[in-house]
């Protein structure tokens, strides 16, 4: 009789959890009553999948190459979208160590510098499956000052450098040429505001536990950028996409792919030459080692906008693996970073540093005020 008491008030609760989860005001990727029962843990241990781990979506970083950054990249996010009327802002950089040469006859590629990105970005639920994201970001290049510390650290790995150690440091100079004809170039040591991507996404499936999302994108980017010093291609870009998000016990897989449509610049059409559209695909898992920090690891691979350039390795697909966390600062704050490293050499940037803070109001919180897994 003791037994079935408590088997019946265990199960009772987990249904009462599930039914939350399915339910609740986050529609199933936030925990609902604290898990205090010795046979409520009995129920979690059959199960697996019952306290839902913190979910509060995938890294939004991109590749920091040059020329990859005039198309527009819809940044991973989560298959569900910010509540209706709730507003979600991020302040983020990121910068970046480049290093690329190759030449074939007439066409060539220089990529030697070190690259900072910024950008402020503000999401805004439409309603309850549709929420509108707008980006504002600026660039600055310059020789840097990371090029003897990473030629160091390739020895100290024995890893090949890529032909930095034989050139000399801390140098600039970014540009591509077709035929004989430039096609890119990047101007260094001036602050310039890049193109201004918007993003539309639309959730048909929201995410429970064990059963994946999915998230529909589209965007526009409009041409605030300048063409003439790298940070745009002056045309209208746009771009198509879906994020998937599935929920585990032990954390939440993201994956996201998406094809842009590239714009190229008047003055580079003149000469033959045509920006190609870029196909992307990424995959990354988000782990909650405590209620304030979570892990994070995602990869991303991606078409070259310049892959019409007759060289072997500097057009080829780019691929991409970020290593980073979450951290929670307080109810509505993030500190979120990461260090990204290429997975194919001799095409995109060699490192990038990523920095952000994200103010999401509501995020971290549950239907009782508390942080998703905490208790009273």
């Amino acid at each position: 009789a003791v037994y079935r008491a408590t088997h019946h008030s265990a199960t009772t609760e987990v249904a009462a959890l599930q039914k939350q989860q399915r339910h609740g005001p986050s529609q199933g990727l936030t925990c609902g009553p604290s898990m205090r029962s010795g046979s409520l843990w009995l129920v979690v241990g059959a199960t697996g999948c019952v306290a839902t781990p913190p979910d509060q979506g995938p890294l939004p970083v991109r590749n920091q190459h040059p020329a990859q950054l005039t198309v527009q990249h819809l940044d991973p996010v989560s298959a569900v979208t910010v509540p209706p009327g709730e507003l979600r802002l991020r302040t983020g950089m990121a910068y970046t160590s480049m290093f690329l040469s190759e030449s074939n006859f007439g066409d060539s590629y220089v990529m030697d510098g070190e690259l900072l990105r910024t950008a402020v970005t503000a999401t805004v639920g439409l309603s309850e499956c549709l929420d509108l994201q707008v980006e504002l970001p600026t660039l600055y290049a310059s020789g840097g000052f990371l090029d003897g510390f990473l030629i160091d650290y390739h020895k100290a790995l024995d890893l090949p450098d890529q032909g930095r150690s034989n050139v000399p440091q801390n140098r600039f100079r970014v540009d591509a040429f077709y035929q004989g004809q430039e096609v890119y170039r990047l101007q260094d040591n001036e602050l310039m505001l890049a193109d201004l991507p918007i993003a539309l996404g639309w959730s048909v499936i929201r995410p429970e536990m064990g059963r994946p999302g999915l998230l529909l994108r589209a965007g526009v980017e409009l041409p605030t950028g300048d063409a003439a010093r790298g940070s745009g291609n002056g045309k209208l870009d746009a771009a198509l996409g879906l994020a998937s998000s599935l929920p585990c016990s032990y954390g939440t897989w993201h994956g996201f792919a998406q094809h842009s449509f590239a714009g190229t610049p008047s003055a580079v059409r003149a000469t033959g030459f045509r920006y190609q559209d870029v196909s992307s695909l990424g995959l990354g898992i988000e782990l909650g080692l405590t209620d304030h920090l979570s892990a994070l690891v995602q990869t991303e691979w991606e078409t070259s906008v310049l892959r019409d350039l007759d060289l072997d390795d500097a057009t080829g697909p780019q691929w991409l693996l970020w290593l980073g966390g979450r951290l929670r600062l307080d109810r509505d704050m993030d500190l979120e970073f990461a260090i990204g490293e290429d997975l194919l050499g001799y095409v995109s940037s060699d490192v990038s540093f990523w920095l952000s803070f994200a103010w999401q109001p509501g995020s971290g919180r549950d239907k009782a005020g508390q942080r998703p897994g905490s208790g009273p």
